[in-house]
């Protein structure tokens, strides 16, 4: 995995810097206290984590230690170093950069409406129509009122002029039959008042 400068480990090395950086932990211990900090979102295998804690412990930013059981397998320790506390330092500063792009992004992008299911034409015609007259209309576009069956978005009407994109596509499927596509695409831009930039 290539790295951006300034980021000194991949996400997963990361997590497991930032556990180990709590206390030691073994293998097992590691994965389940991901499990749990990632309240089952994320659950991650052995085969990612003891490979990342082994590269970790080759760059000696983790170091191990065994501890011999007398009825149970025995459990390798890991434990961070000084040099995998100051990469966690080094690393924490460019993925804090990261999360504050993502979070902006998401904050930017969280009104995306996607809508897609298997209809009639008849009911095309019927969501064109509603299509038609809410943008002759000067109300906001009541995504509810244009797709009966989606939830309640609200869009603010178009205004002049309007960018428009038309992809008519035609393809074979794998059973050799053709599939046809037509995608429409509106863009617009909020007006704005005279003087504003």
């Amino acid at each position: 995995m290539i790295k951006q400068k300034g980021m000194k480990v991949g996400a997963v090395s990361l997590w497991l810097l930032l556990l180990l950086a709590e206390r030691p932990m073994y293998g097992y211990e590691i994965i389940k206290e991901l499990e749990k900090k990632f309240s089952g979102y994320w659950k991650p295998k052995t085969g990612t984590i003891y490979p990342a804690l082994e590269k970790l412990e080759e760059n000696k930013s983790v170091t191990s230690k065994v501890e011999f059981m007398d009825k149970a397998p025995d459990r390798k320790h890991y434990a961070i170093t000084k040099k995998g506390e100051d990469e966690l330092a080094e690393s924490m500063v460019h993925w804090s950069k990261m999360a504050e792009i993502i979070e902006n992004h998401w904050e930017t992008h969280q009104a995306v409406f996607r809508h897609k299911s298997e209809i009639s034409k008849d009911d095309l015609v019927k969501i064109f129509s509603n299509l038609g007259k809410s943008l002759q209309s000067k109300d906001n576009l009541e995504m509810s009122k244009i797709i009966p069956s989606s939830k309640k978005v609200s869009v603010k009407n178009p205004t002049d002029p309007l960018e428009f994109k038309f992809l008519y596509a035609k393809e074979k499927t794998k059973e050799g039959k053709d599939k046809f596509e037509i995608h429409i695409e509106f863009e617009w831009n909020e007006k704005h008042k005279r003087g504003s930039k």
